[in-house]
């Protein structure tokens, strides 16, 4: 090879960072892919790129993420969430705004935190809730289950890098989503303390049905997670009497041309850098600078900041990591670190969308809620390292 596989690598990344300021992240990841297949394998890098592009798992994900999507956005359409938001306004007050952002958050769609930044809309003035509060709140805990519900294109992604089943992925990064729930708790401090528990609670939270099947089917029954979202859209069809028209409309939003490229783009970096070895040749390299858990948590951590999209951290940085993470089988307080380095990454971008958005909605600037929000960040990224090291 007349470039050195690390070497190759580097410049990928390079143009890949380069090219997501002013291209679609997947367009950049397959101008990155076609880079280093050139400069490992010359023209027969293209045709390791094409098998990729037609591998069964690869449409398999497209497919997941098509479904995922399809599910969120039939609750929203039918009202359900809305007569989830309401019925937990009625019963918990002020929590609420934990409550919302977290129930949304079980249903991933692009920009989703302004769907509950909405509901939430009406209890700001009821409250007496700053924006700056009402912002941190609802951006939070939209997000405390990124890093291993099964719905998320980021762990559907970052599964299929490390090639382990969602259950083996969730069980190792679930502990995530705990640090940052207790570290999101500091929010609350001199909230309204009310619960008083509405007769029209159970009726309101029986919309969060799909949700349940999903469980059932994906994570109790270990069924596969594509037969589950089948199962959960098919019972909210029948349910709701869905007819052709309704599913067109759902589809307008689902159908997301820039994700579905990503997914393909990201499936053809992994196998392009997989068959290269270049990753397993650079983390040695870095590992030389650094001990090899920091050198992996730094690395994640930038990608997902300098980005500011969930997926990646699990589409740039893990493949980069599997000697580090395992694959196949798992190195599983490894993958969390890798896992919480991107999702905090991107929780502290400036150029996250839900960020954005959200101060946008409550009319608030960024900077007044980025202190509070390093804070936050910090507690999480001190109890993973703490667990870290303690396993």
């Amino acid at each position: 090879m007349a470039t050195s596989s690390s070497f190759a690598l580097l410049i990928s990344i390079a143009v890949v960072l380069i090219l997501i300021r002013k291209v679609n992240i997947g367009v950049a990841l397959f101008i990155g892919s076609a880079i280093l297949a050139y400069l490992t394998f010359g023209f027969d890098g293209f045709i390791i790129m094409l098998k990729a592009l037609a591998n069964l798992q690869t449409i398999e994900i497209v497919v997941i993420v098509i479904l995922a999507f399809t599910l969120g956005y039939s609750m929203e359409y039918f009202g359900m969430l809305k007569k989830v938001a309401g019925g937990l306004s009625d019963s918990f007050g002020a929590y609420s705004f934990l409550l919302i952002p977290l129930l949304i958050g079980l249903l991933p769609m692009p920009g989703g935190a302004l769907i509950s930044a909405v509901m939430l809309g009406p209890l700001v003035e009821m409250y007496s809730l700053s924006p700056e509060k009402a912002t941190l709140l609802n951006y939070w805990f939209r997000h405390v289950w990124v890093t291993f519900w099964p719905l998320y294109p980021s762990v559907i992604i970052g599964a299929a890098v490390v090639n382990v089943n969602y259950f083996y992925f969730a069980s190792a990064t679930f502990p995530i989503s705990v640090f940052a729930l207790l570290a999101g708790l500091t929010l609350t401090k001199g909230m309204e303390r009310r619960l008083r528990i509405s007769r029209d609670i159970l009726d309101s939270l029986a919309n969060l049905y799909p949700i349940a099947i999903l469980l059932v089917f994906s994570v109790l029954l270990k069924n596969d997670l594509l037969f589950s979202l089948m199962i959960a859209i098919t019972a909210v069809a029948l349910h709701k009497r869905a007819k052709f028209g309704d599913f067109v409309n759902i589809f307008k939003k689902t159908i997301d041309k820039k994700i579905i490229l990503l997914v393909f783009a990201v499936m053809v970096y992994k196998s392009v850098i997989e068959t290269s070895g270049a990753a397993e040749s650079l983390f040695a390299d870095i590992s030389l600078e650094f001990p090899a858990p920091v050198a992996a948590f730094l690395l994640t951590l930038l990608v997902g900041f300098a980005t500011g999209i969930e997926m990646s951290y699990s589409s740039i940085a893990l493949p980069l990591l599997t000697s580090f993470t395992g694959s196949g089988v798992i190195v599983a307080e490894n993958l969390m670190l890798v896992i919480a380095a991107g999702y905090l990454g991107v929780m502290l971008s400036p150029m996250h969308l839900c960020y954005v958005l959200t101060a946008e909605y409550f009319g608030t600037e960024i900077g007044k809620t980025y202190k509070q929000l390093l804070a936050i960040a910090g507690i999480t990224a001190t109890l993973v390292w703490a667990m870290y090291l303690v396993v």
